[in-house]
């Protein structure tokens, strides 16, 4: 107990000792060109002739996240490695293309005229909000498997 004890306030002792930029995270800004090629090559296909508001560059301590709003108000996350994790518009119309055609079919045909308003990939699937607010959760294999209001 005593051994389990003097490794907690060691433990203890070098996270007060770190920095708090070191555990926080920090956005700091970017221009476009710094954002990883996949990124830059995704923003070129999705949103040709779409002005960038602003990038940013989230580095906490083990990764990197990227940041993209367009000055219509639609925003992109990206990992890394630049693909996208999350892709969002309050107002405007999502690229289509990004949407994969099973979600985009299982929306038309079960949520006829609502438009697709986020859409975000993990490892697990795909989340999608539409504009009444709906929240729809899509397996690997696009099953539906969580509907949210």
């Amino acid at each position: 107990m005593k051994k389990f004890t003097a490794i907690l306030a060691g433990l203890f002792l070098l996270a007060a000792a770190m920095p708090a930029s070191a555990l926080a995270s920090d956005d700091r800004p970017i221009e476009v060109k710094e954002l990883p090629a996949a990124a830059q090559q995704f923003i070129q296909t999705h949103f040709p002739g779409v002005k960038v508001s602003y990038a940013t560059v989230d580095s906490e301590l083990m990764s990197k996240d990227y940041k993209v709003v367009f000055t219509d108000g639609r925003k992109v996350e990206f990992s890394k490695n630049g693909e996208w994790k999350e892709v969002s518009a309050k107002h405007a119309e999502l690229p289509v293309a990004i949407v994969p055609q099973q979600i985009r079919d299982y929306v038309a045909k079960h949520h006829a005229g609502q438009a697709i308003r986020k859409i975000e990939r993990d490892r697990h699937g795909y989340e999608v909000k539409l504009a009444n607010g709906l929240e729809l959760d899509f397996n690997k294999r696009f099953e539906v498997v969580k509907i949210d209001d």
